[in-house]
């Protein structure tokens, strides 16, 4: 009800405007974004250009989170209505490019703009990291962070579970900052596990994030042990590296392939508590490790995953489409 009703407001809003358009963008998920951007582009007559940000509902019925096989049908061809539309659908990884070209659409229809940070907000902050520390009582203790949607996609048991296994290990702190439909389960496993490492706080606003990451060893990753997100890049990777924080990343495929290209954190099994102690334990055995790693993810993030550098080339991109004829791959009305 929440996503319809915004799709229906952001459909009557858009038709209120009274200028014209160059195109409509439209970015999911959510789908009903789409739903939107759909119904606009056939009411105004306006080019669609579509940016997939996650295989949805692939994904969804990959966590079960979608489950009626009425309500996936529907969703699926929502979704296709939303490739056939788009004069050009955006991409945010090669994965996903190559999972829309497996399901049929023509190579030059799908672009990769990837995800990135603002550089310019995603940064090191030395003078606030002993403040924040201070401020959280974790001084003189190595710090695991994990900042955004506490949710199904996350599989963060791993952390309750991790922070469990290195309970005798007094000076490692886990931190989980943000909300979502699973923390309140999350934080009920730490209270019955009785574990005094791992602390829970609630979301802030995107501008301080950066002072609780500076305040951080190294900043964790991780997602569920599915094949739908091999094809994923997550974008904390890009803020985690632009505060030049080592990535503990529990994402397999594209985005360890990344991590390991330049040498910015350290892999570790999905969903597997194991795994993710010794990778703590591995970084905070070895400082200035920590401090390379973080170093070349800045200098990754900087080179060629900055918001800056990344919103110039899909201006760029939106302006060639533009100038050139009509696609022939483009449905007439």
């Amino acid at each position: 009800m929440f996503y319809l009703s915004y799709s229906l407001s952001a459909t009557l809003a858009g038709l209120m405007l009274r200028n014209r358009y160059d195109l409509i963008y439209a970015s999911s998920p959510p789908l009903f974004v789409g739903l939107s951007g759909l119904a606009l582009s056939y009411l105004r007559r306006t080019p669609l250009f579509f940016e997939v940000r996650d295989l949805w509902p692939e994904s969804a019925v990959a966590l079960d989170e979608l489950r009626s096989p009425g309500a996936i049908r529907w969703a699926t061809r929502l979704e296709e209505a939303c490739y056939r539309r788009a004069w050009r659908i955006v991409a945010v990884t090669t994965g996903i490019q190559q999972r829309l070209l497996e399901r049929g659409l023509q190579p030059g229809k799908v672009a990769v703009i990837e995800n990135g940070s603002n550089v310019e907000l995603f940064q090191f902050r030395p003078d606030m990291r002993q403040a924040m520390r201070y401020k959280l009582g974790v001084e003189g203790k190595f710090v695991v962070i994990y900042a955004g949607i506490i949710g199904l996609a996350q599989g963060l048991e791993v952390v309750v579970k991790a922070a469990d296994l290195l309970r005798e290990q007094t000076d490692i702190h886990f931190i989980l900052l943000g909300e979502g439909p699973k923390k309140a389960e999350l934080n009920a496993m730490a209270i019955q596990c009785g574990l005094s490492n791992l602390r829970f706080l609630t979301e802030v606003p995107r501008h301080l994030v950066p002072d609780y990451l500076s305040a951080a060893d190294a900043a964790l990753i991780p997602l569920k042990k599915q094949e739908v997100f091999q094809r994923v890049l997550p974008s904390k990777m890009f803020d985690a590296w632009a505060c030049e924080r080592p990535i503990l990343l529990g994402v397999d495929g594209e985005a360890r392939r990344l991590l390991e290209s330049c040498a910015g954190g350290l892999y570790v099994t999905p969903e597997d508590p194991q795994a993710l102690s010794n990778g703590v334990l591995e970084l905070r055995a070895d400082d200035d490790k920590c401090t390379a790693m973080g170093k070349r993810g800045r200098e990754l993030v900087v080179a060629h995953y900055s918001r800056q550098s990344l919103a110039g080339k899909l201006e760029d991109f939106l302006e060639s489409v533009l100038t050139n004829k009509r696609p022939r791959w483009h449905n007439k009305d």
